[in-house]
């Protein structure tokens, strides 16, 4: 067998760092020698301080010296490396930039194309999409129902660079259309509720007006009492026959004229030119209920 030293790999740089590993070695004994620090106070613990103080700071500067001399041809070699390599970057540099400038001025060119087709795009989503929403304005529930409708059908596929935002914009349209018609339902009930009550008032007050008993006229002169007028009847297909004199209400003759059909207003327009000695006769025609 071979001696075992033989087989180990050689050490790089091996020869420049013998002074380093003799610098290792004695800093060992120093470690031994000096690893104490010694009582200063003392005159004795003084002397032996300052001796360690003085051996320790020449093997400090001299392993610095070392370190130097050992690495001052490398250093001097990178140096080289540095310079000549900073020159050949800046050669390629001189070729490397034309190239460059004529992909920038392509790349800015479709930059500015895509802008522009992207910009197309986004006023034509406006017009087809957004602008649902300016039709929207003022338009009742039905209306709005039908233009959901519309809406729901709108083809995001044809906007390409700006498909996903055209998806969002017409989700957003549809959520606040549907809020829209939701307001308009409910402003169109409130309305109608509001509506058929001041109906149903005006009804009630004119029905109370039309049932409260007639002031008396008072006469202008004395005068002596006439003889008792002669009843006026109203003739109806029934044959009913109706007399207006101090034994007969106002309310009983409307309820009598209604039960035979005739509606309310009617009823009251008979009643008043009865009243009136406008009419003498009046005749309900079975068939029209006039």
């Amino acid at each position: 067998m071979g001696n075992a030293a033989e087989k180990l790999p050689v050490q790089p740089y091996a020869s420049e760092l013998i002074e380093l590993d003799s610098a290792e070695q004695k800093l060992g004994e120093l470690r031994a020698k000096y690893g104490t620090v010694p009582d200063y106070a003392t005159e004795e613990g003084y002397a032996a301080g300052k001796k360690a103080i003085q051996a320790l700071t020449k093997m400090r500067t001299g392993t610095d010296k070392a370190r130097l001399a050992i690495t001052q041809p490398h250093r001097d070699f990178v140096a080289q490396v540095n310079e000549r390599a900073k020159g050949l970057i800046a050669e390629v540099e001189k070729l490397e930039k034309p190239h460059r400038d004529a992909k920038q001025e392509v790349d800015e060119a479709e930059q500015r194309k895509k802008e522009e087709r992207i910009a197309r795009l986004r006023e034509r989503l406006d017009k087809e999409v957004t602008s649902y929403l300016d039709t929207a304005a003022g338009l009742g529930s039905t209306a709005l129902a039908e233009l959901i409708d519309a809406a729901e059908g709108i083809d995001t596929e044809g906007y390409f660079d700006i498909t996903k935002e055209a998806e969002d914009e017409k989700a957003r349209v549809l959520r606040k259309l549907r809020d829209m018609h939701a307001q308009a339902l409910q402003r169109e009930q409130l309305a109608a509720q509001q509506d058929e009550i001041e109906r149903q008032k005006a009804e009630l007050a004119r029905m109370q007006a039309a049932m409260a008993p007639a002031a008396p006229a008072e006469p202008a002169e004395p005068t002596v009492p006439a003889e008792p007028a002669e009843p006026r009847e109203v003739v109806t297909t029934g044959g009913t026959v109706f007399g207006f004199d101090d034994e007969s209400p106002w309310d009983e003759a409307l309820a009598d004229l209604i039960g035979l059909g005739i509606d309310v207003s009617a009823a009251e327009c008979v009643l008043d030119a009865i009243s009136n000695g406008d009419v003498r006769h009046v005749t309900l025609n079975a068939n029209t209920g006039e």
